[in-house]
């Protein structure tokens, strides 16, 4: 049986790689993978330079390893992507259309020979350029649920919250509501609302509707037509939010049936209000969702589609 050794993430820049740690303590809680740590916090800095002005080096060894590296910075490549090994893969989000060239320089200056992509677009588009010894699957975000907290629907003090990116189109129509409801958002572009770990997971246990729209309607220029299921949808559902907002592609191939409220263009407030005095309604859907994501989209489910996939692959 093949051994996978885990490059173990060593730093935390942004608060978007908490999900790179929540997957990779699933892969050692495992115990089945071998693990090395990858750069350090101060190592990061500097290799992330470094790689940006160098071309890629080689390095003149041989490793019988099958390493996995979870996230594209290329900094936590190093040095186990520069060495000649029996195989490499890389698990990563975010690969949007813009990124394609850069991406696929990646794969073919590094050897890579698997990558896991949480965008079923992107990994059909890796898979038709042909590139030999490499292969793409899809393999989506997930989240632990116990990693979230709900607090009781009826206790929740905050209505409406828009995280992350907003859509400012959407965030302008249903400003007014600020006048009676509670609605959280980002005041100033990268400007976070909640300012810790424990902050956020009690910020949105305590919303009643999460609104979660895909990157490819708010910020087209970045992601350009990929449309994805993004880790806000899961954790919403983790901590049972209502969501309400635009269905990603990839979610009509994760759930059999519709698991959020489709916005109302043309009556944004009214439909806000409608949800909020009706709120016992969506208390089943709520529920279900949550069921659903604790039985399927979990780390652990992901960590095994990767392993057979790697198994039959590499």
């Amino acid at each position: 049986m093949k051994i996978f050794t885990l490059v173990k993430t060593n730093y935390n820049h942004h608060v978007s790689m908490d999900l790179y740690h929540e997957f990779e303590k699933r892969i050692i809680e495992k115990g089945t993978w071998e693990v090395v740590n990858g750069v350090g916090d101060k190592s990061a800095r500097i290799i992330r330079q470094i790689v940006k002005r160098l071309p890629f080096i080689k390095f003149p060894l041989k490793k019988d390893k099958n390493y996995v590296v979870i996230g594209y910075q290329k900094e936590k490549f190093f040095p186990y992507f520069h060495y000649k090994t029996s195989s490499k893969s890389l698990w990563m989000y975010d690969a949007w259309e813009p990124c394609f060239d850069d991406i696929e320089k990646t794969i073919r200056d590094y050897g890579i020979n698997t990558l896991f992509t949480a965008s079923k677009q992107s990994s059909e588009y890796f898979n038709a350029l042909n590139i030999k010894n490499f292969e793409a699957f899809w393999v989506p975000e997930a989240v632990d649920v116990a990693n979230y907290e709900f607090i009781p629907y009826h206790e929740r003090t905050i209505d409406v919250l828009q995280l992350g990116r907003k859509w400012n189109e959407y965030h302008e129509k249903i400003k007014p509501i600020e006048e009676n409801l509670v609605y959280k958002y980002e005041k100033k572009a990268g400007q976070i609302i909640f300012k810790s770990r424990e902050e956020f997971i009690t910020g949105i246990a305590n919303s009643k509707i999460s609104v979660c729209v895909p990157s490819f309607i708010t910020h087209p220029e970045i992601t350009g037509r990929i449309s994805t299921i993004t880790n806000r949808y899961l954790q919403s559902m983790a901590s049972k939010c209502l969501i309400l907002g635009k269905l990603p592609d990839d979610m009509k191939f994760l759930f059999d049936y519709n698991p959020i409220v489709e916005i109302d263009d043309e009556n944004p407030i009214g439909q806000i209000h409608d949800i909020l005095e009706n709120f016992d309604a969506y208390i089943p859907l709520i529920e279900k969702n949550y069921e659903i994501l604790k039985n399927h989209h979990n780390w652990n489910t992901r960590v095994d589609q990767m392993e057979t996939l790697m198994r039959t692959k590499n």
